[in-house]
C-alpha cells in the first residue's frame, strides 16, 4: 500500500527531485520495493495492519487508518491497539516514552 501511495505522489509531483531520489534509493537498495515498485500499482493508502519496533518498548501491532485531503496532501494517520491485547498498554506507554533520545537531541536541549 504504502509504494503504490508512493507511485500516486510521483505522479502528482513529477518534478520533486527529492522524491525522485527516495524512488531511487528505495529501487536500489531494496529487493522487495523495487518488485513492488515494478508492478505500476497506484493507490491511495487508506489503512494497515503492521508492527512498530518502538526502541524503548519493543514491538507493537497496531492497526493503522490514514486520513487525507487529497486538495493538498496532508495525512493524518491514527494508530490504535486491539483494545484488550498485549499492545494496548504498550502503545500507551510508547505515548509517554515518547520518541527516542539520540546524541543529536541531547545536545541540542542541554544548550
Amino acid at each position: 500500500a504504502v509504494v503504490s501511495d508512493l507511485r500516486r505522489a510521483t505522479g502528482r509531483f513529477p518534478h520533486d527531485t527529492r522524491l525522485a531520489e527516495l524512488i531511487r534509493v528505495l529501487t536500489t537498495g531494496n529487493q522487495r520495493f523495487a518488485e513492488l515498485w515494478a508492478t505500476g500499482s497506484v493507490t491511495t493508502h487508506r489503512e494497515d495492519h503492521k508492527t512498530i519496533e518502538h526502541p524503548t518498548v519493543g514491538p507493537i501491532t497496531v492497526d493503522c487508518d490514514v486520513l487525507t485531503d487529497g486538495d493538498h496532501e496532508l495525512k493524518i494517520v491514527i494508530m490504535t491497539a486491539e483494545p484488550g491485547s498485549a499492545d494496548e498498554p504498550k502503545l500507551r506507554l510508547a505515548e509517554i516514552a515518547g520518541p527516542p533520545v539520540t546524541a543529536t537531541s541531547s545536545r541540542a536541549r542541554s544548550r
